[in-house]
């Protein structure tokens, strides 16, 4: 079957009266913000086609061809996130995520703001599934949700390697959660999938970080795979080498590398004071922080001239940071 696209899945709930005009836009872009799904080209898959054709006095020709099947543009593809969940829904929620459940919601939202219904009474009719749904998927164990598969044992420990879905997607870990000794965590290799990767191509990925050689001054430099890439490590300063790999990459690159981005960050700072006012270079232009309020200097004004009183002045003039809501966590 043909991905969604944008526009389709939008057709798709229309059709099964899920949904507002208002909420389509919202919906999609929450499934791509959270990781559900991707809006990715789809490369397709080489084929063999084969044709026969009925010549003249009832001879039939055969001839063999390679086709692309299946190359598409801007298409929604599910995340393996997106499966995990659907997955832990459908088995212990099939009430909620049923098509026929938003649908009928609707209805009886407009039943209750028409008046024609009490939303205490449908509230309490939606608990009495609900409830039990929830209490009985209370206990699930952390294997069944993260979709944990064993590849094999490590060598050196002789604890189990697994690979899982963690926080921020698939992962790798030696050892379990419960054991005495903290686990050892790893990134999946490029390319790899939690359902397809090998136990000799997990393993690799423990001899991470890999140390690549020092800088000009002795500083010692890693590389490593993590959340947004392979990157370099020295000291508290971490470098992308996109699209390099953190197993080849050698000591003059990763060097080379490194003095770019102590150029790029030295760029950033402008100037700075003894009480930790500084006047930086931000994405939206130079700005003055003593680390908790952040100032904007004038585009009529050349941040260099500024002294530590005019940025003082600048900062107390700036508002305060406004504080992000964070619910409370309930008592267990």
């Amino acid at each position: 079957p043909a991905r969604y696209s944008e526009a389709t899945l939008v057709r798709a709930l229309e059709e099964m009266g899920i949904g507002r005009p208002s909420t389509y836009a919202p919906t999609i872009s929450t499934i791509q913000a959270r990781g559900y799904v991707e809006k990715t080209d789809l490369e397709g898959i080489e084929r063999a086609v084969i044709s026969l054709r009925v010549v003249p006095k009832g001879a039939v020709e055969r001839s063999e061809e390679t086709k692309i099947t299946g190359a598409d543009r801007n298409k929604l593809v599910p995340t393996y996130l997106a499966t995990v969940t659907t997955d832990f829904l459908t088995k212990h929620f099939m009430q909620i995520v049923d098509y026929d459940f938003t649908a009928k919601a609707e209805a009886e939202f407009d039943a209750v703001a028409d008046g024609k219904s009490k939303w205490q009474e449908y509230l309490k009719e939606f608990y009495k599934s609900f409830k039990p749904a929830v209490d009985s998927s209370a206990d699930i164990s952390r294997q069944e949700t993260s979709q944990a598969r064993k590849l094999g044992t490590d060598p050196k420990s002789g604890k189990p390697l697994i690979v899982r879905y963690g926080r921020y997607g698939p992962m790798l870990q030696i050892g379990e959660v419960e054991d005495d000794e903290k686990p050892k965590f790893a990134p999946l290799p490029a390319g790899a999938k939690l359902e397809t990767v090998t136990y000799e191509a997990a393993l690799e990925m423990f001899k991470l970080p890999r140390v690549v050689g020092t800088t000009k001054d002795g500083k010692e430099i890693k590389a490593n795979l993590g959340r947004f890439g392979p990157y370099i490590q020295i000291d508290k300063l971490y470098v992308s080498i996109k699209p390099l790999d953190p197993f080849d990459i050698d000591e003059a690159k990763a060097r080379e590398l490194y003095e770019a981005k102590l150029i790029t960050e030295a760029e950033k700072n402008i100037a700075e004071f003894k009480n930790g006012i500084k006047i930086l270079k931000g994405p939206y232009g130079p700005y003055v922080t003593d680390g908790k309020k952040n100032a904007r200097i004038a585009k009529d004004i050349d941040p260099k001239t500024l002294s530590e009183v005019d940025c003082k002045q600048l900062l107390d003039a700036a508002p305060a940071k406004k504080r992000s809501f964070r619910p409370r966590k309930a008592k267990k």
